[in-house]
């Protein structure tokens, strides 16, 4: 008898089922009805227009490829030397020697060269607009860094030396200096 009672059930509920399912089907149908009259029947027998892509799938991703890295090459900052400058000071002090700073000023070089490692992590801590006066000679901002001015044309050279000769001569005393002295300074 139970399982008399169980089948009945059973059955009831598969009917209210299928029933809820008929009537969202004919209620669905009621709704588009109106539109189907106003817009058509969604094509009903027109033939799907045929299209053929004219690049494989090899080729898509190629150029897809190309214009990111088009995109990215974009937003690089060294159009006034301006990467440049970052690089060179956020490098450790190994890697700065492998640096081409050939297309910065002649003052802007002669600056960095001499400018110690306190400076340089300011100047690279700095924004890119600080940089760029930096990079101008201009008042920047940045404290402790000092601002790159012209090289004084009237530093006579010793003897037998061009004025080029002398600049780099009085970078590599600075930068020798603080590499003897270094045992008397005082620790920050």
């Amino acid at each position: 008898m139970l399982r008399a009672i169980a089948r009945a059930l059973a059955t009831a509920v598969s009917g209210l089922c299928k029933g809820a399912i008929w009537t969202l089907n004919f209620a669905e149908q009621v709704i588009r009805w109106p539109f189907s009259v106003i817009f058509g029947s969604g094509g009903g027998g027109r033939p799907n227009p045929h299209f053929e892509p004219a690049m494989s799938g090899v080729e898509l991703l190629d150029e897809f490829n190309a214009n990111r890295a088009h995109a990215a090459a974009v937003h690089e900052l060294n159009r006034d030397g301006i990467d440049t400058v970052v690089r060179y000071a956020k490098a450790t002090p190994s890697a700065r020697s492998t640096i081409d700073l050939g297309g910065l000023a002649k003052d802007v070089r002669a600056t960095l060269l001499t400018m110690d490692d306190n400076e340089l992590r300011a100047l690279a801590n700095a924004g890119v607009g600080a940089v760029r006066k930096f990079l101008e000679g201009r008042e920047h901002g940045i404290h402790g860094v000092p601002v790159a001015r012209a090289i004084p044309a009237d530093n006579a050279p010793t003897a037998g030396m061009t004025a080029e000769e002398s600049v780099l001569w009085k970078v590599r005393s600075k930068l020798l200096k603080g590499q003897q002295s270094g045992d008397f300074k005082l620790s920050m």
